[in-house]
């Protein structure tokens, strides 16, 4: 029996038996996830201890810090690759949101695999996937055995055509789908046991951010996908002429819903600058962080399509001085009315004007029929208001991120519904920042976002000659975030 074959046959009995025992979905996942870590605990932990001493008798000493946190790095990438893909997503974004005390844990660790350098599947199973979904590859193609890179997901490998041009290869993990399928089929199984808590705004914000998360990631293991979102997104570039970000080309006669083929990109990955293995000069890296971060707030607030997961293991610095940014199966966008209620809100938050944000949020509310006092909406916003004096009064700075996140709480308790993308966007912005910080750690995010957001916000003229006097204070106090 073939690799191909062995692995379909696993998820066939996996498929079948799921249909019919979705019930114990949680069950299984938790049993999954408890053996994963008594393993890790009590028998990788020791075998690798047992191993490093017969391989390095003689050598370093072997309780050494640095075989230590090898051993300990190794065990933990490991054990998030039998966990799976959802897991592996949460380590990358709890990475990139750590501080910098915790940083020099990451590098000794070297946790920054989990950006690109998973345990990597054999060639001749990707070669399995290959025959199966591009049959004529070997006519086209010359391919790389050792990978370029590996995500929790997906591996990617170097290629070459009969023209002589580079490509990229990259192809979906049978077990990697198959486990993503188990967790969520787990998530699933919470929200059914969620429901009953629907009437809370607690409950109900959860399964709303489950059940989005679920979709996000079922379209993200769909490679067909992935070449749509990158088609749809290149013509919004051309329209906006971005200087820096430059997007991949596909070659579309090899790309199927396994199987994605794209123009391979030279250059350094922004991992190692942010990780400080690469040096840049330090105008170099206040160029680039400031360029970086304007552009991917460009695709937040004017292009309306935008990648929902701009870590810096997705970007790559080229030798011509851009920056190339791929993995583009998770993403988010907006539509032309959710982005002209995000816009007043943001419009709102700039002017520290909260009567502006209630005529916003009472206009979604009749928008979507929703029947409100305007009173009730004034009560309910104060929380915006008491965030500021709040951080006013402690000295401190309010972030953008805080205070949508408040603007959102007090629409969902008066039952106003949220612009659909709202959430993906809050996320996505709380990446952008933490990746332009990595770079330069200077970097103003007032100063930068400032323009993208007024823009956005399509302020009047009474809003420009208001903001002309007020706007060095209110972006110091609204979006500035210590260290500014």
């Amino acid at each position: 029996m073939s690799i191909l074959t062995r692995q379909k046959a696993r998820s066939s009995k996996y498929q079948a038996a799921s249909k019919g025992s979705d019930y114990f979905a949680l069950t299984r996942e938790i049993v999954h996830v408890y053996r994963q870590l008594v393993l890790s605990g009590v028998v990788r932990f020791p075998v690798g201890m047992l191993r490093s001493i017969v391989r390095d008798s003689g050598l370093d000493p072997i309780w050494s810090e640095k075989h230590l946190f090898d051993l300990v790095g190794d065990i933990v990438l490991s054990c998030m690759d039998q966990l799976g893909p959802v897991y592996g997503k949460i380590g990358q974004v709890a990475l990139s949101r750590i501080g910098d005390h915790e940083q020099e844990w990451v590098q000794k660790l070297r946790l920054d695999r989990l950006y690109g350098s998973w345990p990597a599947l054999p060639f001749r199973e990707i070669e399995a996937v290959l025959d199966v979904e591009i049959p004529d590859w070997h006519q086209e193609f010359v391919i790389e055995p050792h990978p370029l890179g590996v995500a929790s997901m997906a591996q990617v490998h170097a290629a070459v055509d009969e023209s002589g041009r580079e490509w990229v290869i990259k192809v979906i993990k049978p077990e990697s789908k198959r486990r993503l399928e188990e967790t969520l089929r787990a998530l699933e199984r919470i929200i059914v046991i969620l429901k009953p808590m629907k009437l809370t705004l607690i409950g109900a914000r959860t399964i709303r951010e489950l059940e989005e998360l679920i979709r996000a990631l079922r379209r993200e293991v769909h490679l067909d996908l992935e070449k749509k979102n990158l088609e749809k997104m290149r013509s919004r570039f051309d329209l906006k002429k971005l200087q820096v970000l430059r997007l991949p080309q596909t070659n579309d006669a090899f790309c199927t819903v396994n199987v994605l083929v794209i123009e391979r990109f030279r250059g350094t990955p922004l991992v190692d600058v942010v990780e400080g293995r690469v040096e840049l000069k330090p105008e170099q890296r206040k160029k680039l962080a400031r360029k970086i971060l304007q552009e991917l707030l460009v695709q937040v607030f004017e292009l309306g399509l935008f990648h929902g997961d701009p870590h810096a293991g997705n970007l790559m610095l080229l030798e011509d001085g851009s920056v190339g940014i791929f993995d583009w199966g998770l993403t988010g966008e907006l539509r032309d009315g959710d982005r002209r209620h995000i816009s007043g809100i943001l419009k709102a938050l700039l002017l520290a004007d909260m009567q502006r944000l209630i005529d916003v949020l009472v206009a979604i509310a009749a928008e979507h029929q929703v029947s409100i006092k305007r009173q009730d909406v004034e009560s309910e916003i104060r929380r915006v208001a008491q965030i500021l004096q709040n951080h006013k009064q402690a000295g401190t700075q309010a972030s953008l991120e805080e205070l949508l996140e408040a603007a959102l709480k007090s629409s969902e308790q008066l039952g106003i519904p949220v612009p659909d993308g709202l959430l993906m966007m809050a996320k996505s912005l709380l990446t952008i920042e933490g990746l332009a910080r990595g770079i330069d750690p200077e970097v103003s995010f007032a100063r930068v976002a400032g323009p993208v957001l007024l823009k956005a916000a399509r302020p009047s003229l009474g809003d420009v000659i208001t903001m002309g006097r007020r706007l060095p204070g209110l972006m110091r106090k609204i979006f500035a975030s210590p260290g500014d």
